[in-house]
């Protein structure tokens, strides 16, 4: 008897500890066949560096090189792009788009400086080198032109699909390119754009729009921001440390929660941010309309529900403390007999 009620017990116990610790499982990785590498000119500002940091003049023109190893026993095609440095959603600068359309005060496009994408074939356990042609402006400039000379292999990789989210697994490198005219430092701003609802990978969000409108990199920003009913009662918290914004770029520092989406109706944004010892406030009213949120319920896909650890460490222990009655009922027991 005492085993019928011991052994049930004890494999619910077993069953929820192996669902506590298994519930995630880690991604992989391809490891890529070939390596890149930069051939850095006698402009090189910081010269023990991995990529280009060029002190350029007005109207300067040179040849920049670098090198493409492919390490495999056959010959691959690659695609060569120098792209402009945005700022992803994570608040992380991103070389991977090309042609991006131009922001607001922008005065050059690093793109417009280089010759264009090329794709390029490199033999079998060779080496071949890539030059890139650029012209410096004509004009002066401030700060700093950021963009990334971006390499990648030009394969027929599968794409996955998981829940309406198209995957490719593509991976490139990315040779960094920075220029600029003098060394004068610019004071970082951070403005505050739009704030709508607004959908990311089929979940929805509220996107606070920050734009950088400077010729810099804001580095270290952290940012709190707090979304609040229209009785002041908190909905969502957002906080993140350690982001980065490229010049002349905006992104949207997205704000919301696995378990919940806003309703229509009117909210306020609370926002603080910090770079070095540059701080920002921004208090703004928002509206979501019945019309975003329906349209947006036709493509979202459905919240998940984390699991509830504290009811399952509850129900863990009052298993424990039946396995303790049960056996002491059984010490008991054998004591009579």
């Amino acid at each position: 008897m005492i085993k019928k009620i011991f052994l049930p017990i004890v494999f619910a116990v077993a069953s929820l500890f192996l669902f506590l610790t298994f519930n995630t499982v880690p991604a992989k990785a391809d490891t890529l066949n070939y390596t890149v590498g930069a051939d850095l000119p006698d402009n090189q500002i910081e010269k023990t560096g991995s990529y280009f940091d060029l002190k350029v003049t007005p109207g300067q023109s040179q040849d920049l090189t670098v090198k493409i190893k492919n390490n495999d026993n056959q010959s691959h095609h690659y695609e060569v792009s120098v792209n402009r440095g945005l700022t992803n959603n994570n608040g992380v600068i991103d070389y991977g788009t090309h042609g991006s359309e131009k922001s607001d005060g922008l005065e050059y496009n690093i793109e417009s400086l280089v010759t264009s994408p090329q794709d390029v074939v490199v033999e079998a356990n060779s080496t071949k080198l890539v030059t890139i042609h650029l012209d410096s402006p004509k004009g002066a400039f401030s700060g700093l032109l950021l963009g990334g000379i971006r390499i990648q292999e030009i394969t027929s990789a599968p794409k996955t699909k998981k829940k309406g989210i198209t995957i490719n697994n593509a991976y490139a490198y990315v040779i960094g390119l920075e220029l600029r005219q003098n060394s004068d430092k610019i004071k970082p701003k951070l403005q505050l754009g739009d704030i709508n609802e607004k959908q990311v990978n089929s979940y929805n969000y509220v996107g606070a729009n920050l734009i950088n409108p400077t010729p810099s990199i804001i580095q270290g920003l952290s940012v709190n921001a707090t979304v609040k009913d229209t009785k002041g009662k908190k909905v969502y918290t957002q906080d993140k440390q350690d982001l980065s914004v490229a010049p002349n770029s905006d992104f949207d520092y997205l704000i919301g929660s696995p378990k919940q989406t806003l309703k229509a109706g009117t909210y306020e944004l609370i926002m603080d941010a910090k770079a070095g010892d540059t701080t920002w406030h921004f208090d703004r009213k928002f509206t979501i309309t019945t019309q975003t949120v329906k349209k947006l319920a036709k493509t979202s896909i459905p919240r998940k529900t984390t699991p509830d650890y504290l009811l399952i460490a509850f129900i863990i222990a009052i298993l424990l403390v039946m396995i303790l009655v049960v056996l002491a009922y059984h010490k008991k027991y054998i004591k009579r007999h």
